[in-house]
């Protein structure tokens, strides 16, 4: 599970270096709050894993006004710039990255498993209070026409064919929708009156 979501095929200014302060390796409890982005023996290695499973390690070299610009947040918190394209590494896929480091005078640390994914999915889940609902609504109100063969014989599908589901009127309606063979397949919806019509459905 990802610590944080990001959007993905985005410019990000601000990406978490380290999940906890970075901490020095001599007396293992001070914090090192003031690490540059060419502090001596400092290794930063982005790691990341797409969807399908395949695993990549980049090294990374921390700039200031350049395309990967370091940043102290304070406490010894830190983050770095991840641009869309021209970079060494770039936000142009979905999967989940995280970064691992090494400086003089500082313990190895990793940061926060990052999920790179639409930005549509995140408005949907995170950034709007009514998201999720518009996210159902498109899906209810999905055109049809390019739905065939098993996909449209689906019982989410069947929904999308409620145009308007706040105007649904309280009984049961059947939904029919031949496949591509001569079978039929049909769905008898459940609704109610009100903004959220549909109770149940029963495809047979």
């Amino acid at each position: 599970m990802a610590d944080i979501w990001m959007d993905v095929d985005a410019a990000l200014a601000e990406v978490p270096v380290n999940v906890v302060p970075l901490v020095d390796d001599t007396d293992f409890k001070s914090i090192e709050a003031s690490v540059a982005y060419n502090a001596a023996g400092l290794v930063l290695v982005w790691n990341f894993v797409t969807t399908a499973g395949a695993m990549t390690q980049t090294a990374v070299t921390p700039t200031t006004g350049g395309v990967h610009d370091w940043a102290g947040q304070g406490n010894g918190m830190y983050s770095i710039e991840i641009p869309a394209v021209s970079g060494t590494i770039n936000n142009d896929t979905e999967g989940f990255g995280w970064f691992t480091g090494v400086a003089t005078g500082v313990l190895p640390w990793r940061g926060p498993v990052i999920g790179f994914r639409a930005a549509a999915l995140n408005n949907a889940l995170i950034d709007s209070a009514t998201g999720l609902n518009d996210f159902a609504d498109a899906l209810l109100k999905r055109d049809m026409s390019a739905i065939t063969g098993e996909a449209a014989r689906s019982p989410i599908n069947s929904l999308r064919l409620l145009r308007n589901k706040a105007s649904v009127a309280a009984g049961t309606l059947t939904v029919t929708k031949e496949d591509d063979s001569t079978s039929a397949w049909t769905a008898a919806v459940t609704t109610t009156a009100g903004a959220n019509p549909i109770t149940a459905i029963d495809p047979a």
